[in-house]
């Protein structure tokens, strides 16, 4: 019996059982035995860890005793029962964990010694399992010494074992017998390469016999060792040396180069070599085709697991050593038959035809597997291989010997009769592969398969920009004249026969749509359609243009439907191909005309009614419930994307589809009847759009109710259907209300009244009752009084509700809601304001300026919709709103929602004009009042605000008593700067010029302004004097420029900053156009381009970028101009040359019209002065993150190259301040700007950046500063997720930086410091685990040991802790 978990364990006893008589005896004492050493080892681990004094429950285990145990659990290894032997690996396991370090170098000895016995074949397995479980548990401590025991013996029992030639006979016993010894080794060997490759110096030292012996079993006759074989060569590839590593390689390559290839073109080589070379065709002969198999298929591991370490000689010797065995000229070959007996000069000498022709086909499909990582893992080493990899792949594709596809016959298909006769056959083209008996078996489709992976490959390694895949033309087979596109014979070959491979062409095809689409929107190519600007525009534009117009659309929909359509077809390929007309729908132009709308509307009637009709059920596949999910996302997706006629699309769905999507949702399975109602949702806005006739609508709003009131009105569905039905509702009642009868509209609104009094679909409601009160709000015939007094006393309840998004969201449905109400209606209760406002009122405050802000814009709603609440908003809302005017934080949308309702209370007669002033002014008076500038902005936009509501006579009154009030030399600042900017906001929305006087006031006060001791004074008043000009321009803009023409120093800043006032506040004016003052402007700005300074070089930059904004044809000219200057000056210049680009930019100009100019601009980048570059590198900072297709054609010619430059510069300089000296490096903002370029490229526009270029850039940034390591930081971990290949094949040059980073010396620093050396470190190690965490790492060794290291050190432990739990 097991003891208890307390009791200490008699060792003695349990040794003397374990040679019991009786297996289970045995049994139980090797279990008791293994958890008393599970006790054992985890109270060692707790006496480590807290350094405790052993406990008596547990005693140690003395060197006698351990060996003793040993002994025991080797020995039960050969034990007779099957259950025993169990029990004795689990153990030994256990045991290495608690013996001594001699101990298990004797483990390792005895077992590796009983699993090389020829005599122990019957255990073999046991000891195998044993040792790799050794392997698996040892200590990393003792991994060393435990290698030192295993590699030289498993490397010898594999060399004595060995049998490689092809004359023996598998069948003998000795031949297994020392086959089973082999493949036990090279087992263990993967094993221990795994673990302790690159850590263990005793491996290191094997590693080039490891290679040669496992070498040599690529020429074993048995296929499995060979398998082996070459998993342990791709697993020691990952450790060896970069020497080793092309030594290798190169003598796999010198071996596959010996065989001529296959196929015709093979045999063709053949004798051309027998003919020059005669030793190397006997070299040739001598080869077996299995050597060869396993040598490519060696080759293609090794590649995929360290490709990125091959040099671009190897792969210049590895694709046309590959080639050889994947020949176009094969598969193009139409006398081709792959039953046809081989030539005896052949590679495949000495074989059956039926082993020779499966023999090609796995050297064709490790050929394809070779390419397909090597375009993944080395995308820039193949890319001079890549059109002849791409032509193969394309040859392979349709490579089907046994069957004929007619490819050659696309031109008769315009005969009508002919074109019937195709479909029919295509229809029934998918049953040959279901007809074919076992003993008819064709395996070509699995090179067709490894083909078209091939191209996903490169559709993957092209994601960025796939234009050539559209572009680049091929031959469509070899001496043919006939060419087509990569995109253009995967739509062709939607016809395969097999499965498998229908489906990844489809996918294959998706996914390059897909990324084209993606590109699109980049702006790295133009996608052109029906829809897009005509073909003279897009040639002149210079763009990448792909045409979908071209016959590619229809083509495509055409095989799409045909694999719908197909009674044969299997329902992956339909899932396939509706997933392509999904993607196709996000590209200009849809799916196309309305027939081909129509068409795949039939067809998914045909999906959507294949359970209900008695005779598709004969005759199709049984449609599953995903596939009609499927069905209905591609209907819905056809109805919003926006990209097809409405009228043809509401054409075709109401006769062929309105009646099945109703059906569904009456389905049984909630994912069907959700999806059927978010397309039932899309219909209304539909006929809108396809200008629908009233019986249409009548029709369509009928069938619409009765399917969703059914749905809206159950209470026992699932949460999902339950808001989608809510959405359903709310599309029908906003948009057809008008055909629907008054008791339907009373039915839905009572059932949304339901539905908002419930917790789970509370917000769902609420949301439908805000679409619906937007539309009633346009429309008479929908009144939703009869609801409104509950609605909106259910959405006051819920603003007391401590939930955020359920207060933000009944915020916003009451401001909607109160807006329909009628002028007057006995029927509202009029109590119901108050209590509403009362908690409108109490939610106002500036700890959340969001809810704020909709609190304020419902008060607004109210108070327009019922001017008789007045009096309620002056007592509930107006005390709140008056103690929010003078918070700092106001600003935004709260501060235009205040703005909006004081102006409202003053026009309805809530409160007079003068009353709302003076409460405004006494907040400047309160005890809360605390000077601030944002405070007095507010208050003066409020007061300003409600004096352009007052009537005219009041305006002028208060203009002049405002602008008398104006002291510049007033020591109370506030109030003069309150004065000021009210004057100036006034002015701003009326014109003074018509006020006697007033505008001529306002002048000499302003410009009096400029000349006081208070800088806060004088920075109003060149605020209100550009505000003011913006009223009347007249009177105050020729003052403006006059003055600035005899202007110097602090007050010429002071004119430009209302010069810049004056342009943007003019910009924001609706209908504004200055083209008329630019010629005014213009001589000032251009003047003060070089002015020395840099204040007032800043501000004429702004002025510049905001005109470019409102007059690019004026401007930009001027500034191309001004680039180029070369005077004394010419460095201010250029600066605010750059600075006015990225202001311009930044204010969102129009691409289109800056982009002639951005060259010019850019030249900039190559200017000698340092402040220049770092304007210029922002210029190019602000284009990539607001406009990227502005610098997109361009990046690589003109931008990277400064780039790279830039973020290694370093220009240290050493400044002596007498005690000390302090370093300066004057580049360092320079490389900080071009790495926050690098970034954001990374994220707007990847396809323009070179990653394996950039590599370098970052290791040395890796290394610099603080601040520009952190920033590297984010690059890496942005790239671990983009670009993981790149980052993987650099990980070796990233080492000493981060070993530096996170080695940080904390020295005397305390406090905040600390931290900041902590966050540092922290830093380093999540870039050191996100590499660590990536495919193909173990290949760089250096790395590998690096982070072992630091994952080892007990200094690191509670840093990496906390990272992992982040």
């Amino acid at each position: 019996m097991s003891r208890g978990s307390n009791s200490a364990p008699n060792y003695n006893d349990l040794l003397k059982k374990t040679e019991h008589y009786d297996k289970d005896e045995r049994y139980m004492a090797i279990s008791d035995l293994c958890e008393a050493l599970k006790r054992n080892a985890a109270h060692a681990n707790s006496e480590n860890n807290n350094n405790a004094a052993a406990s008596s429950s547990t005693p140690q285990i003395d060197s006698q005793t351990e060996r003793r145990i040993c002994s025991a659990v080797l020995s039960l290894l050969d034990d007779s029962s099957n259950d025993v032997q169990t029990v004795a690996v689990k153990t030994l396991g256990v045991l290495l964990m608690t013996v001594q370090e001699e101990q298990v170098n004797e483990i390792a000895d005895r077992i590796c010694g009983l699993m090389l016995d020829p005599s122990k074949s019957a255990l073999r397995d046991v000891y195998a399992i044993g040792l790799k479980t050794l392997v698996e548990t040892v200590p990393d401590s003792m991994g060393n010494a435990v290698s030192h025991h295993l590699i030289g013996r498993l490397i010898d029992g594999v060399h004595t074992n060995s049998n490689t030639s092809p004359s023996s006979s598998p069948s003998s016993g000795d031949d297994k017998n020392s086959e089973e010894i082999v493949l036990a080794c090279l087992n263990v060997l993967t094993d221990l390469l795994t673990r302790f490759g690159s850590s263990s110096n005793s491996i290191t030292m094997q590693h080039e016999p490891l290679l040669n012996v496992s070498l040599l079993q690529l020429g074993s006759p048995r296929p499995i060792v060979r398998k082996r074989a070459g998993t342990t060569i791709s697993v020691l590839a990952t450790v060896m040396s970069d020497s080793l590593l092309h030594r290798l390689v190169e003598r796999l390559l010198d071996q596959i180069d010996l065989a001529s290839g296959i196929g015709k073109s093979g045999k063709k080589r053949a004798r051309i070599a027998h003919k020059t070379d005669g030793s190397k065709s006997l070299a040739s002969s001598d080869l077996r085709s299995a050597d060869t198999r396993s040598l490519i298929r060696t080759m293609c591991t090794v590649s995929g697991t360290v490709g990125h370490r091959l040099n671009q000689g190897h792969i210049d010797r590895i694709v046309p050593i590959f080639l050889r065995f994947c020949d176009p000229a094969d598969a193009d070959d139409e006398d081709y038959d792959s039953d046809e007996p081989m030539d005896t000069d052949d590679v495949m000498a000495g074989m059956g035809d039926e082993a020779a022709a499966a023999m090609q086909i796995e050297l064709r499909e490790s050929c394809f597997a070779g390419f397909e990582s090597f375009v993944l893992r080395c995308p820039a080493l193949i890319r001079p291989h890549l059109d002849q990899i791409v032509y193969s792949a394309l040859a392979y594709m349709r490579f089907d010997p046994n069957y004929t596809y007619d490819d050659d016959d696309d031109d008769a298909e315009d005969d009508e009769e002919e074109e019937e006769e195709m479909e029919e056959e295509e229809e029934d083209e998918y049953s040959t592969e279901d007809d074919m008996s076992d003993e008819d078996d064709d395996n070509n489709w699995k090179v067709r398969r490894s083909a078209i992976r091939t191209l996903t490959a490169v559709v993957e390694a092209t994601k960025h920009d796939p234009s050539k895949l559209w572009i680049d033309e091929f031959a469509w087979r070899q001496n043919s004249e006939k060419k087509t596109t990569v995109a253009g014979a995967l739509v062709n070959r939607f016809k395969e026969r097999e499965e498998n491979c229908r489906v990844d062409i489809i996918e294959c095809f998706t996914r390059l749509l897909s990324y084209t689409v993606s590109a699109s929107s980049a702006g790295v190519l133009v996608l052109a359609s029906c829809t897009s600007m005509d073909d003279d525009a897009l040639a002149a534009s210079g763009a990448v243009v792909v045409d979908l117009r071209s016959n590619v659309s229809s083509a495509i929909v055409k095989a799409t439907e045909k694999q719908l359509s197909a009674k044969k077809g299997g329902e992956r390929s339909k899932s396939s191909a509706i997933a392509l007309l999904s993607t196709l729908c996000l590209a200009p132009g849809g799916i196309g005309s309305s027939e081909q709308i129509t068409s795949v509307f039939r067809h998914v009637k045909t999906i959507l009614n294949a359970d209900d009709d008695a005779n598709t059920r004969r005759h199709t596949a049984v449609n599953s419930k995903s596939l009609k999910l499927e069905a209905l996302c591609l209907v819905r997706i056809m109805l919003s994307c926006k990209k097809h006629d409405a009228s043809d699309i509401k054409s075709a769905l109401l006769p062929i589809l309105l009646s099945d999507i109703c059906k569904c949702v009456q389905e049984d399975w909630y994912k069907v009847i959700s999806e059927a109602l978010r397309v039932l949702m899309e219909i209304p806005g539909l006929l809108v759009l396809g200008s629908a006739t009233k019986a249409e609508k009548d029709e369509v709003a009928t069938s619409l109710y009765d399917a969703i009131e059914p749905r809206l009105s159950e209470h026992d569905l699932d949460q999902e259907i339950k808001e989608c039905a809510l959405s359903a509702s709310a599309s029908l009642v906003s948009v057809l209300h008008a055909s629907l009868s008054p008791d339907q509209k009373n039915r839905i609104l009572t059932l949304l009244l339901d539905r908002l009094k419930n917790d789970t679909t509370r917000i769902a409601a609420i949301k439908t009752l805000s679409k619906v009160g937007r539309a009633a709000k346009s429309s008479e015939d929908l009144d939703l009084t009869s609801v409104m007094n509950e609605a909106l006393e259910q959405l006051a309840l819920l603003l007391r509700q401590q939930s955020r998004s359920l207060k933000q969201s009944a915020l916003e449905c009451i401001d909607t809601l109160v807006l329909c109400l009628p002028e007057s209606d006995i029927d509202m209760d009029e109590g119901l304001f108050d209590s509403v406002l009362k908690d409108l009122g109490e939610i106002i405050a500036d700890t959340d300026l969001h809810i704020c802000h909709l609190s304020l814009s419902a008060s607004n709603s109210i108070l327009k919709a019922r001017p008789s609440t007045g009096a309620l908003v002056k007592g509930h809302v107006l005390p709140a709103s008056l103690e929010l005017s003078k918070s700092a934080l106001l600003q935004d949308p709260a501060l235009t929602s205040l703005l909006n309702l004081l102006e409202q209370m003053v026009a309805s007669g809530a409160i007079g004009f003068d009353e709302l002033h003076k409460l405004l002014e006494a907040q400047m008076a309160g005890d809360g009042f605390k000077g601030s500038k944002q405070v007095i902005s507010n208050l003066a936009q409020c007061i300003a605000t409600i004096a352009v509501t007052s009537p005219s006579a009041k305006q002028e009154k208060f203009m002049k008593s405002t602008i008398s009030a104006i002291k510049p030399s007033s020591t109370d600042v506030a109030a003069t700067q309150l004065s000021l900017l009210v004057s100036g906001n006034f002015g701003r929305k009326v014109d003074v010029s018509k006020m006697k006087g007033v505008a001529q006031s306002m002048q000499k006060i302003y410009f009096e302004s400029f000349d006081s001791s208070n800088e806060d004074i004088k920075h109003a008043a060149a605020l209100a004097l550009g505000r003011a000009s913006v009223g009347a321009i007249d009177p105050f803009l020729p003052a403006l420029l006059s003055a600035l023409e005899g202007s110097s120093g602090k007050k010429q800043y002071l004119l430009f900053s209302s010069l810049r006032e004056f342009i943007h506040c003019y910009r924001e004016t609706e209908g504004s156009d200055l083209s008329s003052s630019v010629p005014m402007l213009l001589p000032p700005l251009e003047m003060n381009c070089g002015n020395e300074e840099e204040g007032v070089r800043a501000m004429v930059a702004e002025c510049f970028g905001a005109l470019a904004c409102l007059e690019p044809k004026a401007i930009l000219p001027v500034l191309q101009k001004l680039a180029t200057d070369d005077s004394d000056k010419k460095v201010h210049v250029h600066w605010t040359v750059g600075n006015a680009v990225k202001f311009a930019i930044g204010g969102q100009i129009n691409p289109t019209e800056l982009a002639p100019f951005m060259p010019t601009f850019l030249e900039l980048l190559k200017e000698d002065d340092l402040a220049v570059k770092n304007v210029a590198l922002l210029m190019v900072y602000s284009a990539v993150h607001h406009a990227p297709q502005l610098v997109v054609g361009i990046m690589k010619e003109q931008v990277l190259p400064q780039l790279y430059e830039l973020a290694q510069l370093n220009m240290e300089r050493k400044i002596d301040l007498g005690p000390f000296k302090h370093t300066v490096d004057d580049a360092l903002p320079l490389r900080k700007a071009a790495l926050s370029v690098f970034s954001t490229c990374l994220d707007k526009c990847p396809s323009s950046l070179d990653i394996p270029a950039f590599m370098p850039v970052l290791a040395k940034a890796l290394a610099d500063v603080e601040d520009i390591q952190l920033q590297s930081h984010q690059i890496v971990h942005t790239l671990c997720a983009q670009h993981p290949i790149p980052l993987v094949q650099a990980a070796d040059s990233f080492v000493a930086a981060l070993e530096k980073t996170v080695n940080k010396k904390k020295g005397q620093k305390t406090g905040t410091e600390l931290e900041r050396v902590y966050e540092w470190i922290k830093s380093g190690l999540r870039v050191m685990l996100a590499i660590s965490k990536l495919d193909g790492i173990i290949g760089a060794r250096k790395f590998c040991d690096f982070a072992d290291r630091i994952k080892k050190s007990k200094p690191h432990a509670p840093f990496l802790a906390q990272v992992e739990n982040e």
